[in-house]
């Protein structure tokens, strides 16, 4: 059954939704109304990702000034209902009651909530509080057709694409140390002098590799993921020919006495755009992903994605294979019968084509 789309109210109309006793605050761009009854919230309409507003059909984004009085009105089941508008040209329209997710536990620090909807929002009225607007240019797929033949030039060809941005950062690797390096680890410290953005994953490349020790011997840890949970390392000094591309350790648990440690499928290269493909699926702006479903239902994406030719990427615990498209990454993880698909974009325009395709989504920021 179709939903009516609810009518435009006024500011005022939707503050008195509080109660008696309303005292206004602003939250960035927000206005937060409280009272003796609710909690009113008036967010700006537009595409605001990671901003203050509407982030899909079940998200809303408050972010600003520390407000210590509004903590217990946020708190999740709180006494007192929180309601959400969007403020558009012609006046405030209706999201909805929300739920508050995830906010600073202290009362102190309550800069920030994401409130969940109860009722999702239909298409037409997130298209009219959150437009989607066109791509324009996005990057290209052409890097793909080097990773067999020569992974380093793949990995830069990826990332000066993927990150448009063209500065130089203060690097902590010196020149002298990138001499002593692998290639195409060194090979990646000066891409990320160009792109510092892929110093800022949330699991990075260590901007310094660090020397440590172990049952296989000395080694070289260059990266690290759940906050040193596990790391990756090549053994320290090489022992192989100028130019050759080591091979990479996996290690669980550190620091434990007796880490268990085993060997990436992929070369250290190889490895690198691995790594990096998965950390600019993180990091990017705008993401979906799909319930568990028969992996036959993917055939309609062949058309779009290309495989990237790399072994699957285990640390999360499941087998990922990278598929990409212009402007588009993907991950998909299952079997012969049934498969999970994420995907992540620079630009909202390039997820909203998938709702073509019929899939249920756990999460859909197009």
């Amino acid at each position: 059954m179709l939903r009516t789309p609810p009518s435009l109210i006024t500011e005022e109309a939707a503050l008195s939704v509080a109660g008696a006793g309303l005292l206004r605050y602003a939250m960035g761009p927000a206005l937060i109304g409280a009272g003796a009854d609710a909690t009113v919230v008036i967010v700006e309409s537009g595409d605001n990702p990671k901003v203050s507003g509407v982030q899909d059909s079940v998200w809303v984004l408050l972010r600003g000034d520390r407000i210590p009085e509004l903590h217990s009105r946020f708190e999740f089941r709180g006494a007192l209902p929180i309601h959400v508008f969007a403020r558009l040209e012609e006046g405030c329209l209706p999201l909805g009651i929300a739920q508050c997710r995830a906010m600073p536990s202290a009362p102190a620090n309550f800069n920030r909530a994401e409130l969940r909807l109860i009722q999702p929002l239909t298409r037409e009225t997130l298209d009219a509080v959150r437009p989607v607007p066109s791509p324009g240019p996005v990057p290209g797929v052409d890097w793909i057709d080097l990773v067999e033949s020569d992974p380093i030039r793949a990995l830069e060809s990826f990332v000066l694409g993927w990150f448009p941005e063209a500065q130089s950062a203060a690097d902590e690797t010196t020149a002298n140390e990138l001499d002593n390096l692998p290639e195409a680890l060194a090979a990646f410290h000066r891409l990320a002098r160009l792109r510092p953005a892929i110093h800022r994953f949330i699991d990075p490349v260590l901007k310094k590799p660090r020397r440590a020790s172990g049952p296989l011997g000395d080694r070289l840890v260059f990266a690290m993921w759940n906050g040193a949970g596990k790391d990756w390392s090549i053994p320290w000094p090489l022992h192989v020919p100028d130019g050759a591309d080591p091979r990479v350790w996996f290690t669980e648990d550190p620091d434990d006495p007796n880490p268990e440690t085993t060997l990436e499928e992929e070369p250290l290269s190889r490895f690198l755009l691995q790594f990096t493909l998965n950390g600019a699926m993180s990091g990017a702006p705008y993401g979906a992903r799909t319930y568990c479903m028969p992996t036959a239902r993917l055939d309609a994406l062949w058309n779009l994605l290309r495989p990237v030719p790399l072994s699957p990427f285990m640390p999360t615990g499941a087998a990922e294979r990278f598929f990409a498209a212009p402007g588009l990454l993907a991950q998909v993880s299952g079997d012969e019968d049934e498969a999970i698909v994420g995907f992540s974009a620079l630009h909202r325009g390039t997820l909203t084509p998938l709702l073509e395709h019929g899939f249920r989504w756990s999460r859909f920021g197009g």
